[in-house]
């Protein structure tokens, strides 16, 4: 269940790069995600009440924490990362935000003490590095200076490994409880920021006509990407662990590229064995976590039986 939710996010985001590409050349980045994101706040709210109540939408005196997840999980990593692309390569951009998965794990290593897995770390790295050969097509000393895009992509990177990591500290929310608060919180704080940039000149307010003409995207983006993809995301990540369904997120960019493939790009070699690397990693970190989950299962399966004699 746990793969299977993996691979379903990753699917929905891999295919989304390219409404997105569409969708930005009508609207900014800033903008888009504050309609995107408050559009599937709405969207999810409905589904929580609906699922749970209206109780399960209190915050629980973890307003702040929840907030802070959510803009680290939507706000950060969806401006940043859209972003970075007018300061930086697709294919830098790709390379750095593809490191959410050693990140997630530090996170864990410095916050929690939680010392990762020798072997999932080493498969981490192997799926970065297949993936570094499908972004660069085998020219891995092509992605030039690290500069301020890059940054930016790292953070995105960031954000979303924070976001993972926090699933696992709301033990008490359901998967989508959580994914609805930190998504409003999220909202809010992408609302703020769009706000910011057009005080500043860095964006300016869109006319009527323009949010009409990304109003298909706008619907897959927000629907589909960010309330169903998220919300699977979140199942993953307690079936599967954060350090290993993290991981996933290395296909994203694969997926973008299959799907670039099916609209008349070329796959070459290279690119054929970087996908078979980074495939061959997610399975084999997935493997390893469930052995080594394997008798803490076991334990909680098995309930032993006193005699009351």
């Amino acid at each position: 269940m746990g793969r299977a939710a993996a691979l379903t996010s990753v699917l929905i985001w891999g295919v989304q790069f390219s409404v997105l590409a569409a969708a930005l050349r009508q609207l900014d980045a800033y903008h888009f995600s504050s309609l995107r994101f408050a559009l599937g706040a709405l969207v999810i709210a409905i589904v929580l009440v609906w699922r749970e109540g209206r109780a399960a939408l209190r915050f629980d005196g973890r307003l702040l924490a929840a907030t802070g997840y959510g803009a680290a999980g939507f706000a950060a990593f969806s401006i940043l990362l859209i972003v970075a692309l007018g300061y930086t390569s697709p294919q830098n951009v790709a390379l750095v935000a593809a490191t959410s998965p050693i990140l997630t794990q530090l996170l864990r290593w410095a916050l929690d003490g939680v010392r990762p897995h020798p072997a999932i770390l080493a498969l981490a790295v192997a799926a970065l590095l297949g993936l570094a050969l499908v972004i660069t097509k085998g020219h891995l000393g092509g992605f030039g200076a690290f500069g301020l895009g890059d940054l930016m992509a790292l953070g995105a990177a960031l954000g979303w490994s924070i976001f993972t990591y926090g699933a696992g500290k709301f033990p008490g929310w359901s998967p989508l409880r959580y994914t609805t608060l930190t998504m409003i919180g999220g909202a809010a704080v992408t609302l703020a920021v769009t706000v910011l940039a057009d005080v500043t000149g860095l964006a300016h307010l869109p006319t009527l006509t323009a949010v009409w003409a990304v109003t298909p995207h706008l619907v897959y983006v927000a629907v589909i990407g960010s309330v169903v993809a998220a919300l699977v995301w979140t199942v993953a990540v307690r079936s599967l662990g954060a350090t290993t369904a993290v991981l996933f997120m290395n296909l994203v960019p694969i997926i973008a590229l299959l799907v670039a493939v099916a609209t008349g790009a070329r796959l070459g070699g290279v690119e054929l064995l970087g996908a078979a690397v980074t495939v061959a990693a997610l399975l084999g970190a997935a493997a390893v976590h469930r052995r080594a989950t394997a008798p803490a299962r076991a334990a909680t399966q098995q309930i032993p039986v006193r005699s009351e004699a």
